[in-house]
């Protein structure tokens, strides 16, 4: 900051250390400026020996609108803090202006500071100067405060509301990303499914019965047409296998361009509050939408383009909740350095607190800094006991690679980790995968493939013939599909999330609730999938209030719109029509949530879930042959 000769400020020792961590607050610097010069007893060496006379012309000029000197900004802030500054500076700079008249060849404050021929007025003008400015700082820092306090109240920002606002307020900082913790859990089927489970007999006949479909189907192909398995399913999975796994290799390589950006932003070459996010949102809007177009224009089978595309949205997911967090850490830090400096700054050498231009009772605004330095410093270590991960620390290429092969879409700095591998528990998780995919496979060749190519055979009938057979595609495809849907969420949600949670010892196994016993549609979105609930309610539903200040009903709306929208998006990639029908379904979801919770639905939890399970038992099937038939 630069200002004119003959308003130079000399900076005392104790406002230096603020100064310097205010690189981007100019204004501030100024305002600081205008309010610590007052208090400086070297400011008569500091302005160069003032010429007062000098001084008083210019102060005239400046209140008659002449344009010789611009204003510097601190005095214009000081004069807008004080009202009654020009009547009495004016006054006091006019008496000295007549006791020490000038003349025409009078030195003026530059030539004074080259060639060292100080004035010889200027050592009592300065004096008095200075004497004035300490009578007067009370005053002005009273002032300030009244003014930071009447913008805050009134909801108005200014460049000194922003950066004192919390400081100022009564109340203490509130963490933004502390809304999800992480503990040692274990995934309800494992619990219930032990010797002393009252339940242990429903699961095990569930995959009696399993095995015995699955042994049925088989020998029935194999009397048909003597193979055991058809070959249909098969061919799609395997068709173009290698192009979809290197596909699925660069997207994920391209992920850790996440960690040279975070880098930037700690080096400070980058603000993540002013570039950072933006650069961050735009290169998640390029790497979804090569995700989506590139499997699509090679051709891909429709298998391979669904599995990207999930695959490619919880990339995504991990990309966003990383960077954010890691970004909002930076601000953080950014605000731990300027309270701490702020701290430093408003003490005096003998540990005891000078006047303040941020709040008039010094025992209260000590505090409330303590209180800020301490939030601060608590949102940049990780919450886990005995834990030393600490921002920045955390942003290195293998910390982001041990996040990414982790079953949870939400960042944290760390997480509870298991101490060792139980590698029959692995083996068990892997003859589950294997056991249910091949079952899937049987039940997709059996029953799906007939009536899908049924189904495509109609599109070209009119439209009462495609409405007249719809029912009875429907109630064919019923009870395959409740199904398929049971063993997809068992294989996703308890058998790869469970053994990649084993290998890389995460211990918080709670990855879906008892969402069986469902009575609302909320409560089935919070505990059918619970790694992306808890994303969507950190980054969606909490992230559109703060970042919206939007109500939690509004909130509630745009996070179902979201998700339906990504589920339309998944409909799209694999029967690539657009019609909208999963988004519409998914989206009455609210008014039947607003329903459950009426005096009548609320307390008869048995009707409710029976309503639950006839919803789950046609939207699916109605679903996918909406899409195949119409």
């Amino acid at each position: 900051m630069t200002l004119p000769s003959h308003h130079r400020f000399i900076i005392s020792d104790r406002s230096s250390a603020v100064l310097q961590s205010l690189d981007k607050y100019s204004s501030i610097k100024q305002f600081l400026c205008a309010a610590d010069c007052m208090t400086v007893s070297t400011v008569c060496k500091a302005s160069g020996k003032i010429n007062m006379a000098d001084r008083s012309n210019r102060a005239r000029e400046a209140t008659t609108g002449a344009a010789i000197f611009a204003e510097p900004d601190n005095l214009r802030i000081y004069r807008e803090l004080h009202p009654t500054y020009n009547d009495r500076h004016l006054m006091a700079e006019s008496a000295d202006s007549a006791s020490s008249p000038t003349s025409s060849g009078s030195t003026t404050p530059d030539q004074s500071d080259r060639d060292g021929s100080p004035n010889e007025s200027s050592s009592d003008t300065s004096l008095e100067v200075h004497t004035f400015a300490h009578k007067e700082f009370k005053e002005i820092s009273t002032v300030a405060v009244k003014k930071i306090e009447h913008d805050i109240a009134s909801g108005r920002e200014t460049v000194v509301t922003k950066l004192f606002q919390p400081i100022a307020k009564t109340t203490k900082r509130r963490p933004r990303f502390k809304d999800v913790k992480f503990k040692p859990n274990t995934t309800i089927l494992e619990a219930e499914a032990s010797r002393t489970s009252v339940f242990a007999g429903f699961y095990t006949v569930f995959w009696l019965g399993a095995f015995i479909l699955f042994a049925k189907t088989v020998l029935e192909n194999y009397r048909n047409s003597g193979y055991f398995l058809d070959t249909h399913i098969v061919s799609i999975l395997w068709r173009d296998l290698p192009k979809v796994a290197i596909t699925d290799l660069v997207l994920f390589l391209l992920t850790f361009a996440n960690v040279a950006l975070q880098q930037a932003v700690v080096k400070k070459k980058l603000s993540w509050d002013s570039t950072g996010w933006v650069i961050q949102s735009c290169y998640e809007v390029a790497f979804i939408g090569l995700a989506l177009w590139w499997p699509m224009y090679n051709d891909y089978p429709w298998i391979g383009r669904v599995f990207l595309c999930l695959h490619s949205l919880v990339l995504l997911m991990k990309q966003h909740s990383y960077s954010f967090f890691c970004g909002y850490l930076s601000v953080v830090k950014r605000d731990l350095a300027l309270y701490e400096s702020i701290f430093a700054g408003v003490r005096n050498e003998e540990g005891r607190m000078t006047p303040s231009e941020f709040q008039t009772e010094q025992e209260e605004q000590e505090e409330r800094l303590l209180d800020e330095i301490a939030m601060c410093q608590t949102e940049l270590k990780s919450s886990l006991p005995m834990s030393k991960v600490v921002y920045p620390n955390n942003v290195t290429f293998f910390n982001f690679f041990d996040y990414m092969m982790l079953p949870t879409l939400v960042y944290e700095l760390e997480y509870p980790r298991t101490e060792s591998i139980r590698w029959d528990y692995v083996f068990e998780k892997t003859a589950a995968i294997f056991g249910v995919f091949f079952l899937m496979i049987i039940i997709a060749e059996q029953y799906f493939y007939p009536i899908v190519m049924h189904a495509l055979s109609l599109r070209s009938l009119p439209f009462l013939e495609k409405v007249k057979e719809y029912p009875f595609l429907f109630f064919e495809l019923l009870f395959p599909f409740l199904l398929m849907y049971l063993l997809t969420w068992y294989i996703i949600w308890d058998a790869i999330l469970n053994e990649i949670a084993e290998l890389t010892h995460f211990a918080d196994r709670y990855f879906y609730g008892a969402w069986w016993n469902s009575v609302q549609w909320d409560q089935f979105a919070r505990e059918w999938n619970v790694p992306v609930h808890l994303f969507l309610l950190r980054h969606v539903y909490h992230g559109s209030i703060s970042a919206f200040q939007v109500s939690k009903g509004a909130a509630t709306v745009i996070t179902f719109l979201l998700s339906s929208v990504i589920h339309e998006l998944v409909m799209f990639v694999i029967f690539k029509k657009l019609r909208g029908y999963l988004l519409v379904l998914q989206m009455c979801q609210l008014p039947l949530v607003q329903l459950s919770k009426t005096k009548f639905l609320r307390g008869n939890k048995v009707f409710g879930n029976i309503m639950f399970w006839i919803g789950i038992y046609t939207g699916p099937s109605m679903m996918c042959m909406l899409y195949l038939t119409f």
